[in-house]
């Protein structure tokens, strides 16, 4: 990778908004049955609250690969789901994983609701729907949001709740199956990646869906940090099974968030990064 093009500016237009890498045209076709399937399936199992169904990751960007990639989707419904629903899109999302092991690594489907989504309150959460998801079922939502700007708004919302996420993932390894395990760990990792790079995001002017642009970006602003990231990426790419280093790492990593100091860091670093940002984007209207 060419670490030399990751300055401010870059994933952003002229003006510094976001710029979309996501394109119904960028999916491979190879992935056009499972999409098409997903989605009849959830048709057919929430045929009353089905709202609409939302593609992003690797495979909305054109940059899947077969056996390591994701198929990741967001149903969108009409009011809540219940217990037993939830439980039945858990056991489809299983299913359908089963079904296509030999093309995704998962079927992931995270659940989000209309009336939460549409709301005025949560417009900056919004964010990863219009600039990370392409609209493959349903009404299009994305339209009524946008275009943003790198803010510390973007930056809180980014990456949803780590300190919640921790405490879940500890307690999912304990009695984790081997397989399960593996799982458990790449999805933190990355939600730990994210997460770094949400801290430095606005100061930087940077914007990237890319793990590893994101580390990049993250690294240069904490080098002292490299040796972790770098782990983090690692077993990414090949899940890791040493029980005790995945959770000592976690822990760690994951308890600076949690720590009254620790945020208390990162909410001055993002209110730093405002006048930064503010800076840039006068700067960019200057150009």
């Amino acid at each position: 990778m060419n670490t030399a093009i990751l300055r401010a500016g870059y994933g952003l237009d002229h003006t510094g908004f976001i710029e979309s890498d996501v394109s119904i045209d960028n999916i491979d076709n190879d992935y056009v049955p499972c999409i098409r399937d997903s989605v009849e399936s959830l048709r057919n199992s929430f045929q009353d609250q089905l709202h609409s169904v939302y593609l992003y990751g690797s495979v909305a960007r054109g940059e899947a690969v077969v056996l390591k990639s994701d198929l990741d989707l967001i149903a969108m419904f009409d009011g809540k789901l219940s217990s037993v629903k939830l439980a039945n899109l858990k056991k489809l999302a299983g299913e359908l994983s089963q079904k296509y092991r030999s093309l995704v690594r998962e079927v992931g489907i995270v659940v989000a609701y209309y009336d939460y989504t549409v709301s005025p309150s949560n417009y900056y959460e919004n964010a990863f729907l219009k600039e990370l998801c392409v609209c493959v079922y349903g009404e299009d939502l994305r339209d009524r949001f946008g275009p943003y700007k790198l803010t510390s708004e973007i930056a809180i919302r980014f990456n949803g709740d780590i300190c919640e996420a921790l405490t879940r993932t500890l307690k999912r390894l304990e009695t984790a199956s081997d397989e399960d395990f593996k799982k458990f760990s790449q999805g933190f990792a990355r939600k730990l990646i994210r997460t770094y790079y949400s801290m430095v995001m606005v100061r930087s002017q940077i914007w990237s869906t890319r793990l590893h642009e994101q580390s990049e970006v993250f690294i240069h602003h904490f080098p002292d940090k490299e040796s972790i990231i770098r782990t983090l990426l690692n077993w990414i790419d090949e899940p890791p099974t040493d029980r005790e280093a995945v959770y000592e790492l976690f822990k760690i990593e994951g308890e600076c968030f949690t720590s009254r100091r620790c945020r208390a860091f990162f909410l001055i670093e993002l209110k730093r990064q405002v006048s930064l940002s503010v800076l840039y984007n006068k700067w960019i209207s200057l150009v």
